[in-house]
């Protein structure tokens, strides 16, 4: 059987990660083959700010993979990404009444009339399930007669501007972007199961600049959001309250940091260098934004009725979620059960990549191998429709 292989990049707030692998279709498995990784530079909050400094760093982690493809997929987050639920419908015409993949696209094209600000252009259509002449629970209808066809779908969005400023930067690169994927979508890819998805469950991907959020229900996606906050804002506030450089500051965060302040003795010290600074007030600083940024996600997921649809929990994964305490005060601030998870499925020397940090890498390669031929392998609602958001977003700005 063929070798498939696929390639991605994680452009990060903090970390640049380039990654190549191929594809075992038997088992499902990506083996990894190769990783480069980099400082970030040149982005803010998931968003391309100097486009320069960004195509360097970039380049550094493409160097560091030695890619042997001029093409790769390319992860997408930033406080620019929205997400609503939509639901469209149509006759269909079709002499023997059977549904096919021209009529699903046809359904994709009418939910990608959703209404959106001037600058923002529809990424994904996800079908959540389908609807064949009132009859529910029709992942995949391909095959099936109906007249009326409905399709409940979750449209994922973004500002042109900045998938341009980011395809702009890789591609300055050497590197052609085949397709760009929501990062909460590619990490839980690599990290959630059939089974949880089909469960309920909350995906929240503590990143560097940014804290991304995907609820699955009945193995669909369901719910998409994005929370302007992440691991650089935990340092921050670590830096403004203790007033120590940056870079000190991310080491006591790594070294010594909880989220859990109540188990820390008020006078403990905790030592950097010659210096010494007080374990509970630090850990007072982290617990406080941490709370922050899981309102923040609770708060959304309350909003979008879900809170009580995700039996199965909330899976924790980024750099973000190996603080100290994270899946406890998850349980305590949202009221589900909570862990904190890493990429499975992969295969080759990967024991370095099975941390959380390298999710959306992962999830990215899994993406880039389904795209490959991502209708002849759907298996109905739980499948990503893309199209080419590549040459769409081009095309945009060509003003086509």
């Amino acid at each position: 059987m063929a070798q498939s292989f696929v390639y991605g990049i994680d452009v990060g707030t903090t970390k640049i990660v380039a990654i190549a692998g191929r594809v075992d279709p038997r088992r499902s498995r990506v083996e990894v083959l190769s990783v480069g990784e980099a400082k970030s530079r040149g982005l803010k909050r998931g968003v391309v700010v100097d486009r320069d400094l960004a195509a360097g760093a970039i380049s550094e982690a493409i160097a560091a993979c030695e890619f042997k493809s001029a093409r790769a997929v390319v992860g997408v987050a930033g406080g620019h990404i929205s997400s609503t639920n939509t639901e469209v419908s149509l006759l269909n015409r079709g002499r023997n009444l059977q549904i096919s993949e021209r009529f699903l696209k046809k359904l994709e094209a009418e939910a990608r009339q959703v209404r959106l600000a001037e600058d923002e252009r529809v990424i994904h259509v996800v079908p959540r399930g389908y609807i064949l002449d009132g009859s529910e629970g029709v992942r995949n209808p391909v095959g099936l007669e109906a007249r009326k066809v409905k399709m409940r779908a979750h449209i994922v969005s973004g500002a042109v501007s900045s998938i341009q400023n980011l395809l702009h930067a890789v591609e300055d690169c050497g590197v052609k972007v085949s397709d760009v994927v929501l990062e909460p979508l590619a990490s839980a890819e690599a990290c959630l199961t059939e089974q949880a998805r089909e469960d309920g469950v909350a995906l929240i991907d503590i990143g560097g600049g940014t804290t991304d959020i995907a609820v699955f229900v009945r193995g669909a996606l369901t719910h998409t959001a994005v929370v302007p906050l992440g691991g650089e804002s935990f340092t921050s506030d670590v830096s403004y309250g203790l007033k120590i450089p940056f870079s000190d500051a991310e080491k006591l965060k790594v070294r010594y940091g909880t989220v859990l302040s109540k188990i820390v003795d008020s006078v403990a010290p905790v030592r950097l260098g010659d210096r010494h600074y007080n374990a509970s007030f630090l850990s007072q600083i982290l617990e406080y934004r941490a709370r922050e940024v899981l309102e923040y996600a609770r708060d959304s997921m309350d909003d979008a009725r879900l809170l009580d649809s995700i039996p199965h929990g909330v899976v924790l994964t980024g750099g973000g979620s190996l603080l100290d305490g994270m899946p406890e005060l998850s349980e305590e601030a949202l009221g589900v059960r909570a862990a904190t998870a890493t990429p499975q499925l992969i295969k080759g020397d990967s024991k370095p990549l099975q941390k959380p940090q390298y999710s959306t890498a992962i999830g990215l390669l899994y993406f880039s191998a389904k795209n490959n031929n991502l209708r002849g392998k759907s298996k109905g609602a739980a499948t990503n429709s893309f199209g080419s958001i590549v040459e769409a977003v081009k095309s945009w700005f060509r003003g086509r």
